[in-house]
């Protein structure tokens, strides 16, 4: 178990990184001298890198060694920090956003890693290890920018904190972290690599663009929908495919895939709704409680603790109820949450406790999904198969956000320039029906025996 230990903390400063940044950007906006739109390509661009690198990278991960991709994926993040903290110019530091792009494999590389070194119920604790670490991490690193600022005047200084947050993680990742034993086959399918890297690409531009320009951002989707095509007709052909696509479409991956899409709608497309609508002053647009930022952190605050909780508890759970349970658990109270929205989001009290019920299940879904997906997956696929989680998961956050974005601005109050309580409503409509077929969904999930649940 010592391994874990590592682990947790270079997962700690995933959740740093992940959580350091957002609060500072005007400040590096201002820094460079750069313009409120060419600044929002900060976090775009770290987001389309890291679509494209999880699966490419976990699945080399499955080939190489998983520990030997993590330490280049540590270093290229590394350089990407240093770059932030030390470049010049906007395009410098974006290009360090863009090396920053595999944090996101970070995660899957260390799951295969721990299910290779240990297993059962030993590995469920260690993943939710992991995951409160990552949690707790992003709100530490969130509070950590807030008082830097406060305290430290250069903010070259105060960006240098993450990189060393990182390069302590670097000398845990090449000194003390093992390597995993199991290979796959050592065959590269790069056509399959590159037509992967290609689809992720145009499908997350494309999403992204949807709400700039709706054209252009129907047009990419369509392509990303026909590299999809041409990406399944090649693997289903493929000798060694770069996605073993008949594994993820069994009845051992799929239904952990489309609750974890589901979920990522809710868990990345409503943290900025529901920031304004607690923002919304009553008398003007009829609906929110006039919140500060700083009152509104103690809801994120509280739904990040509760989910750190959820993560840590969940293995213990799953003794009882078993894993599938956790999931349709954490699922269900999620839904319950959105309900409690729809029909009392003018109580103050009840939408204390929607926030509450939505950071606990969604912590035993943060810890649940990943394990579920590495005990179900071929010993030889695992990083695959755990980056493939990460990436859905994503996905639906930015097919969230395009459509939220839309409802939204579909139900507007003019004179506010704000959405009415409709949209908002619309939103948790949505959620609740994601999150309320989950349990469904996960009835049919099975373990690698098909007629077993999992337990």
């Amino acid at each position: 178990m010592a391994v874990v230990g590592f682990l947790v903390f270079v997962e700690f400063s995933s959740g740093f990184l992940q959580g350091f940044y957002l609060p500072v950007i005007n400040e590096i906006k201002e820094h460079l001298n750069a313009t409120d739109a060419s600044i929002a390509w900060f976090i775009t661009v770290q987001s389309l890198a890291a679509g494209v690198c999880v699966p490419v990278l976990a699945k080399l991960g499955d080939i190489f060694g998983h520990r030997r991709i993590l330490r280049i994926a540590i270093l290229a993040v590394l350089v990407g920090t240093a770059l932030v903290a030390f470049a010049p110019n906007l395009p410098l530091v974006l290009f360090g956003r863009v090396l920053c792009g595999p944090l996101a494999v970070w995660l899957p590389l260390e799951l295969a890693i721990v299910h290779n070194q240990i297993h059962g119920e030993t590995a469920r604790r260690a993943i939710g290890m992991l995951i409160s670490a990552l949690t707790i991490g992003a709100l530490i690193g969130s509070l950590a920018a807030g008082a830097a600022s406060a305290l430290i005047g250069s903010l070259v200084v105060r960006l240098a904190i993450p990189v060393i947050i990182v390069a302590i993680s670097a000398v845990f990742v090449f000194t003390l972290v093992p390597e995993s034993t199991v290979r796959a086959n050592p065959r590269i399918d790069w056509p399959g690599f590159i037509l992967l890297a290609v689809f992720m690409l145009v499908l997350l531009w494309g999403i992204n663009m949807l709400k700039a320009s709706p054209g252009l951002g129907v047009v990419l989707v369509v392509v990303a929908l026909v590299l999809m095509a041409c990406f399944v007709w090649f693997e289903l052909r493929a000798d060694a495919p770069a996605i073993n696509l008949r594994v993820l479409f069994s009845n051992r991956l799929w239904p952990v895939y489309a609750t974890s899409f589901l979920f990522g709608i809710v868990l990345f497309g409503t943290q900025s709704i529901t920031t304004t609508f607690l923002a919304g002053k009553p008398e003007l647009v009829g609906y929110g409680f006039g919140l500060t930022a700083g009152q509104i952190s103690l809801f994120t605050g509280l739904n990040t603790l509760l989910g750190a909780v959820g993560a840590a508890v969940y293995a213990f759970i799953a003794q009882k109820i078993t894993l599938r349970g956790v999931l349709m658990t954490g699922t269900g109270a999620i839904a319950v949450a959105q309900l409690l929205l729809i029909f009392g989001h003018a109580a103050f009290p009840v939408v204390i406790v929607s926030v509450a019920l939505a950071g606990l299940g969604g912590g035993f879904l943060l810890g649940g999904l990943p394990a579920a997906t590495a005990e179900v997956a071929p010993a030889d696929e695992t990083g695959i198969a755990t980056g493939i989680y990460n990436s859905v998961k994503t996905l639906g956050g930015a097919v969230a956000g395009a459509i939220f974005a839309s409802v939204l601005a579909a139900f507007v109050i003019p004179e506010a320039h704000a959405a009415s309580a409709t949209g908002y409503v619309t939103v948790w409509i949505i959620c609740a029906v994601a999150t309320g077929v989950c349990p469904f969904i996960l009835l049919l999930l099975r373990s690698s025996h098909s007629r077993t649940p999992v337990a």
